[in-house]
């Protein structure tokens, strides 16, 4: 069996496109073709997907499976970051696919879960094993905050899709609590959102600038970031060190809200790239300082997603069962 889909992880910065191609059905699909097309190019999601397809030398494939960062159903949703609206039947139109699937990009993340081995995973714990068969998490930091779970299942795992980034922000520490208050002035509810992602960046180097009193031009989150990891700025070493702070806090949070007893996988395009920037120790002692909870979240294993955009390769991720496969008999 020789077969290929077409499959996409589309964010709220980049769209991400490949063909995926599958020897076995119990066997990763490899993927090729691939190409990473910025979002703010197109006015809609069909068009960046033409120019795509336009780009590609090789028959166009007629199943498709897309995953897009936004509210989503097998047949419609809408890219928020955009206002796309995505309808699975005007794709088939337009492009002649016999088949359409959308996704949550984060149901496409915790799909590919089973799939990664260690060289995909940067682990904070000392221990990489969780309790089998619970249930695992799955969040990540981009141009915003997603998250779903993961139930395992013996034809793959069951997603439950969740909005936990749009939960208030708790803080912990003195700081924090400044942060809530100063930010608070502005802003009627303060989310996880609101802080762990790119524009929450940009927020939290503001707050650092004003209270440190110091004037500056503004930076992007991709510039914050860098300055903080070459330690040329010290107010953007300080921004990353609280973004970080609160991130351990969050996953805390997440892994005993989920029951994440199988594990906790973080991903999105920002905290892969600043793994050098986090200390172990220190991550752990915020992601455990849950009170009477700390037992609980201490046995959570917890892992940075390293693997090369796994979201795509989750999209393509196909089960025996699935309607797509009955096209691979």
């Amino acid at each position: 069996m020789n077969k290929s889909i077409i499959v996409s992880d589309v964010g709220g910065t980049n769209g991400r496109f490949a063909i995926a191609e599958y020897s076995d059905m119990d066997q990763k699909p490899q993927l090729h073709s691939i190409q990473v097309l910025s979002c703010k190019k197109y006015p809609s999601f069909s068009d960046m997907l033409a120019d795509y397809l336009d780009q590609i030398t090789i028959d166009i494939p007629q199943i498709a499976r897309f995953a897009v960062a936004g509210e989503m159903t097998s047949k419609q949703g809408n890219l928020w970051h955009f206002n796309w609206d995505i309808q699975a039947r005007d794709l088939k139109k337009r492009f002649g696919f016999r088949r359409v699937k959308l996704m949550n990009d984060y149901e496409a993340l915790v799909k590919v879960i089973p799939y990664l081995t260690d060289a995909d995973l940067l682990t904070l714990t000392p221990f990489k094993k969780g309790l089998k068969k619970a249930p695992y998490s799955v969040f990540g930091v981009g141009s915003g905050f997603g998250a779903a779970i993961g139930i395992p299942r013996k034809s793959g795992p069951k997603v439950v899709s969740t909005e936990i980034g749009h939960t208030s922000f708790a803080p912990k520490t003195d700081l924090e609590k400044d942060l809530l208050n100063y930010l608070s002035k502005n802003m009627d509810h303060i989310s996880i959102e609101t802080l762990l992602s790119g524009p929450g960046i940009v927020r939290l180097h503001h707050y650092i600038m004003q209270r440190d009193n110091i004037i500056t031009e503004e930076k992007t989150a991709p510039e914050i970031t860098l300055s903080a990891e070459q330690k040329t700025d010290d107010q953007c070493v300080k921004t990353v060190n609280l973004f970080l702070s609160i991130l351990a806090s969050v996953a805390g949070d997440i892994a005993i809200a989920q029951g994440a007893r199988a594990g906790l996988y973080i991903g999105g395009g920002i905290i892969p790239k600043i793994t050098n920037m986090i200390n172990a120790d220190s991550f752990l002692e915020k992601f455990n300082d849950k009170g009477p909870m700390r037992p609980y979240a201490e046995k959570i294993p917890v892992h940075i997603i390293t693997a090369d955009m796994p979201a795509l390769l989750g999209a393509a991720i196909l089960k025996r069962k699935d309607k797509d496969t009955e096209d691979f008999s």
